[in-house]
């Protein structure tokens, strides 16, 4: 594999199990061209750092197109069916509108009282034994333990769900799973929310998925292997980027108490300091696109077949963009990061969950978080897709 002149590749994830490497980001956005490297297959990757071009690679979705796949060293088998990140319209713009229905801004507002009693349950029975992994404990099993209540899976069913998700998250980490039991794992949940869809269809209630089996986008409707596939990919997918983003809030607000003590006396800010959080993390790393046609971004050409990453750490510490940009700052604005996506059709759809998640996270633990101290030192994921911290050991002080 061609890597750069500093002999960083940033297809190894072992460059990223001690954290990103923003400096080396900081380099190539100051090339006049793109990086490029290959592929384990020889195949061309131009890696695309700076926030406006990947702004403009997100817009274009028909020269730059998810299709077949926006993953990079690890594709995750969809049991045969094409998960919605892995569409482009008209086949996304289908599955989108449908998807919708379950996520119009009346439903997820009335999830806040939800999500919060839940944030704050875990938050009191976890801190109550005085030592723990918050990354684990707290951040991991916050969105996972949101998603199957609004899902409504039964209760009985809860504990397998959660250790299915488990084994899906931080993909090629030697500690959580290889490639092949995370595609098991999925195939497994796959197999269960396809039989609970199958339940909700003939005995539908007012949870996600009896409003999902319901929804119509004109003529168009789910089917249940596309319902039971867009339920497991909210449920690897919607809770990893929530885990990442409050392990790693949790970090940088112990790192920054100053933030954190402006957060605890002016609780206005807390939606200001989600967005930092966000930022600051960048918990998807970055996502690929496969060129359809000739074209020319950031001054280079590219030829169809070719694939272009879009680096979301590296534009969300872009100095064009954002000022003093390796500062954590709760009071930012605006902050156009680009955590959900940075524009067009593939624009998270799950954005407002998230965010609300992370907020109820906030407003349950603030009082909480000057009395943590590091147990030990925490460990980042081995993984180049998600800035995931695996383990953060904290106690009581």
């Amino acid at each position: 594999m061609t890597t750069s002149t500093h002999g960083v590749d940033l297809m190894d994830p072992k460059v990223f199990a001690g954290g990103i490497p923003h400096q080396y980001f900081r380099e190539l956005r100051g090339l006049d061209k793109p990086l490029y490297t290959e592929d384990g297959d020889g195949n061309a990757l131009w890696h695309l750092v700076r926030h406006a071009d990947i702004v403009a690679a997100s817009r274009d979705t028909q020269v730059f197109s998810s299709s077949p796949s926006t993953m990079t060293l690890v594709r995750q088998d969809s049991a045969g069916l094409p998960l919605i990140v892995f569409t482009d319209p008209p086949a996304h713009t289908r599955l989108r509108k449908l998807a919708k229905k379950g996520f119009v801004p009346a439903r997820v507002t009335a999830l806040a009282e939800l999500v919060q009693r839940v944030a704050d349950r875990i938050v009191a029975e976890v801190s109550a034994r005085g030592e723990f992994d918050l990354a684990d404990e707290m951040a991991f099993r916050l969105p996972v333990e949101v998603i199957v209540e609004f899902a409504g899976i039964p209760e009985s069913d809860r504990e397998m769900v959660l250790a299915l998700v488990r084994r899906t998250v931080n993909i090629g980490d030697p500690d959580f799973s290889t490639g092949r039991d995370s595609g098991l794992a999925y195939k497994d949940l796959f197999a269960y929310l396809r039989g609970f869809a199958e339940r909700r269809q003939s005995e539908p209630t007012d949870d996600l998925l009896s409003v999902l089996l319901a929804a119509r986008a004109g003529d168009e409707r789910f089917g249940l292997d596309e319902l039971a596939m867009f339920v497991t990919q909210l449920l690897n997918a919607g809770s990893e980027t929530t885990y990442c983003s409050i392990a790693g809030g949790v970090r940088a607000l112990l790192d920054h108490p100053d933030q954190l003590e402006l957060l605890r006396a002016n609780r206005e800010l807390i939606p200001t300091a989600v967005e930092e959080i966000l930022r600051w993390v960048t918990p998807v790393t970055h996502f690929a696109r496969n060129v359809t046609t000739g074209t020319t971004i950031a001054g280079q050409d590219l030829r169809a077949g070719e694939r272009v990453l879009l680096w979301y750490t590296s534009a969300d510490r872009d100095e064009a963009v954002f000022g003093d940009p390796d500062a954590f700052d709760v009071t930012r604005r605006p902050n156009p990061h680009v955590v959900f996506g940075a524009a067009g059709p593939h624009v998270c759809i799950g954005s407002a969950l998230a965010r609300l998640e992370i907020q109820c996270f906030l407003k349950a633990a603030l009082d909480l978080l000057p009395r943590l101290e590091l147990a030990g030192p925490p460990v980042q994921a081995e993984t180049n897709l998600m800035n995931s911290i695996k383990r953060l050991p904290v106690r009581l002080s």
